[in-house]
């Protein structure tokens, strides 16, 4: 088995028959089809099951988060290489996986690699990251550690068998959000380098599963991950330097579109960035309470 293709699914009815069917399309390598389901509610897991016998599905009772499933799809794949692909992705042509092997039988010191991500509009996505978020303004230096990526999107990540399991996959302290930046660390920390694949082009449409939810939420999920991924990689003093800078940013900011928000219907942009806003503050303070 060349590449076992893990798809982590939650809410993705509307978007994960087009991810399927550009999987399905590759040519050119012998690849496994799995997809873990996170306790979807609006039929994803019916969708899967119609699509025929060669996905392997397995449904979750309840949402174990994106680094949990990775996992459990690891433990039951077979694959020379593993793919990480986000439901809501779809490979561009038909030898985006040939593309991916052969990169990295060429490159024998990349544990993982990034693809190419491109926006809905076909427009990539973001530069490469040198960098871990926060790192600049802190004293650790990661410049002895392999190669010159710090990490990739984790939306397309195409790994090494046996890197995956020198890192024992993702860290279950992450529910969602950060656990890809993490991964990357302790890959590089392992002594594999980051690669990236421009050739190998994805359009993601993102955030699928989170239109319908309330930003406050959402925005809970994202700064939770990275207070996380600061604690466990930054030394106490600089995490509680770069906790205040956030939350002093972003009362700052729920000020100003919490008063724009009184003069626009609900939910407008104002709205949705007044939540946002609140809260990484709201969670950056019980961050800090906990210290």
């Amino acid at each position: 088995m060349d590449v076992s293709i893990i798809i982590v699914s939650y809410n993705s009815a509307s978007c994960i028959r087009d991810c399927l069917a550009s999987v399905r399309a590759q040519q050119g390598v012998d690849h496994e089809i799995i997809v873990v389901d996170n306790a979807s509610a609006d039929g994803t897991v019916s969708v899967v099951r119609g699509l025929g016998p060669d996905i392997r599905l397995f449904p979750n009772d309840k949402n174990m988060g994106f680094g949990w499933a990775c996992n459990q799809g690891f433990a039951t794949s077979r694959g020379q290489y593993v793919y990480l692909l986000n439901p809501d992705a779809q490979l561009v042509g038909s030898g985006v996986l040939a593309c991916l092997c052969r990169e990295l039988a060429d490159h024998p010191r990349w544990g993982l690699a990034g693809t190419c991500i491109l926006s809905a509009n076909g427009q990539p996505k973001g530069p490469l990251n040198h960098d871990y978020p926060g790192q600049k303004r802190t004293a650790s230096d990661f410049s002895h550690l392999p190669g010159q990526i710090a990490w990739v999107i984790g939306a397309s990540v195409f790994v090494r068998r046996q890197a995956y399991e020198a890192v024992g996959g993702f860290d279950l302290n992450f529910f969602l959000y950060g656990e890809d930046i993490d991964f990357c660390l302790r890959l590089r920390q392992q002594g594999y380098e980051i690669g990236f694949v421009e050739e190998a082009k994805v359009r993601h449409i993102g955030a699928v599963s989170e239109r319908d939810q309330d930003p406050y939420e959402v925005a809970t999920r994202r700064t939770n991950g990275i207070h996380l991924f600061w604690k466990k990689h930054y030394s106490p003093p600089d995490v509680a330097r770069l906790v205040l800078r956030e939350q002093r940013r972003a009362r700052y900011r729920m000020i100003v579109n919490g008063v724009l928000a009184l003069l626009q219907p609900r939910p407008s942009l104002a709205w949705q960035k007044h939540r946002r806003y609140r809260a990484i503050c709201e969670t950056s303070a019980r961050f800090l309470a906990s210290k």
